[in-house]
C-alpha cells in the first residue's frame, strides 16, 4: 500500500472541456459508459468533475422537460382553423410530429461549466495507495483523479483499485462467485 498511485491507476481517461456543451457530455457519457468525467480547461488543466447526476440535476433544476416548449405560440395552432374537432387532431399530429423531429436534449442547452462540480478530491501520482485511501475514506467518495504537478489529468484512482491491492482479496472473491 505504499505504492505510488501512478503504479496502478486507470490511465485511460476520458475528459470533457468546459466550455463544451452539454450535448456533447451527454454523447461522452453514452459512448464510453461512464458516469462521471474530469473537466478540463483550455490548458487541459483539471477545473471540476461532471457526474450523470449533475446532469440530470440540471434538467430537473430549470424544468427542462420539454413540456414548455410546445407551448410556444408559433406552435399554436392556426386562428382560421374553425372546426374545433379538426383542430385538436391537427395540433395532435403536429406535436407527434415535432416530438419526433426534435430530441429532448435540443430543447435547451448549456456548457459543462454550468452543470460541473468544481470541487475536486484529486491526488497526485506519486502519493501512495495509503494516501488515496485515506482521502476516500475521509471524503466518503469512491474515486479520485490523478493528476501531475500541472494539474494536467493523468488518471483515475478507485476504490476498487484499492481494494485489489488487499493481499488475498481477489482470490477469495474469485472462490466467493464460483
Amino acid at each position: 500500500m505504499k505504492r505510488p498511485v501512478k503504479d496502478f491507476m486507470t490511465t485511460d481517461v476520458v475528459t470533457v472541456r468546459r466550455d463544451a456543451d452539454v450535448h456533447e457530455l451527454e454523447k461522452l457519457f453514452i459512448e464510453h459508459g461512464v458516469h462521471g468525467l474530469p473537466v478540463v480547461d483550455e490548458n487541459d488543466r483539471l477545473v471540476g468533475v461532471v457526474s450523470q447526476s449533475d446532469l440530470v440535476g440540471w434538467h430537473y433544476q430549470l424544468g427542462i422537460d420539454g413540456a414548455g416548449f410546445y407551448d410556444l405560440p408559433q406552435l399554436q395552432p392556426s386562428p382560421e382553423i374553425e372546426d374545433e374537432e379538426n383542430a385538436a387532431l391537427e395540433e395532435e399530429e403536429r406535436r407527434e410530429e415535432e416530438q419526433e423531429a426534435l430530441p429532448l436534449t435540443d430543447i435547451k442547452t448549456a456548457s459543462v461549466e454550468e452543470v460541473m462540480t468544481p470541487l475536486v478530491h484529486a491526488i497526485r501520482e506519486e502519493n501512495s495507495a495509503i494516501e488515496a485511501a485515506a482521502r476516500m475514506l475521509r471524503h466518503g467518495i469512491h474515486r479520485l483523479v490523478v493528476v501531475n504537478g500541472d494539474l494536467r489529468v493523468r488518471g483515475i484512482i478507485s476504490a476498487m483499485d484499492l481494494l485489489r491491492l488487499i493481499p488475498g482479496v481477489e482470490s477469495t472473491a474469485r472462490t466467493a462467485m464460483g
